[in-house]
């Protein structure tokens, strides 16, 4: 073989190698994609979860002090309760837009864009879901044991509502200090699961393009 011939075929296996390792690379970089949109569905099921749950909350604590609007701390319960509804149902509602405003056929940097401002949008509805969270739970007791044990806690002793309260607003403080303090540490608390997976999923594709 001429040694122009011997050139010309080591030219063309080169490029054929070329060819394989960029279909191989487009291969890896589809199979993340997947994974990264399957991944995505399960944070959007959670939210349409945290949805309902919301409107539950908001509907069940509407009701509820609409229907006792001649007793102040009942009217205080179903307020309360009715009030964290709205919060879980409009985080989860904006959240959602998040989700559906990111487009898997755009490129990869512009992905990471909109996956940026899901981050930042769940980092800030799960600052107020927890300091909220951590007071709504005493109307949602308070109302429990009066329906499930027909028991009026506050007619019985306020101050047992009120140090559950007191106890609930101190938890809060706490937890206020915690994400000022620590803020690393609270985004990865509230990117965990699914979130948490959309990020690394994100950075190998970056990766391989890299």
């Amino acid at each position: 073989m001429e040694l122009h011939e011997l050139e010309s075929a080591w030219k063309t296996l080169d490029q054929r190698v070329a060819a394989q390792a960029l279909d191989i690379d487009r291969l890896r970089e589809a199979t993340i994609g997947g994974r990264l949109h399957r991944t995505l569905r399960r944070v959007t099921a959670g939210q349409i979860v945290q949805l309902a749950i919301g409107i539950v909350f908001a509907v069940a604590g509407g009701s509820y002090w609409t229907d006792h609007v001649d007793v102040p701390h009942l009217v205080a319960y179903g307020l309360g309760l009715h009030l964290y509804g709205i919060l879980l149902l409009g985080s989860a509602v904006a959240l959602l837009v998040r989700l559906a405003a990111v487009d898997y056929a755009k490129p990869v940097a512009e992905v990471q864009s909109q996956l940026l401002l899901l981050r930042r949008a769940r980092i800030r509805t799960e600052r107020i879901l927890w300091i909220a969270g951590a007071i709504a739970w005493v109307p949602l007791m308070m109302m429990a044991v009066r329906a499930g044990l027909r028991l009026d806690v506050w007619a019985i002793n306020p101050a047992y509502v009120l140090w559950n309260l007191a106890a609930g607003v101190a938890i809060a403080v706490a937890i206020a200090l915690g994400m000022w303090l620590r803020p690393a540490w609270f985004a990865r608390m509230a990117m965990d699961g699914p979130m948490r997976e959309v990020e690394k999923q994100l950075a190998e594709i970056d990766a391989l393009r890299a």
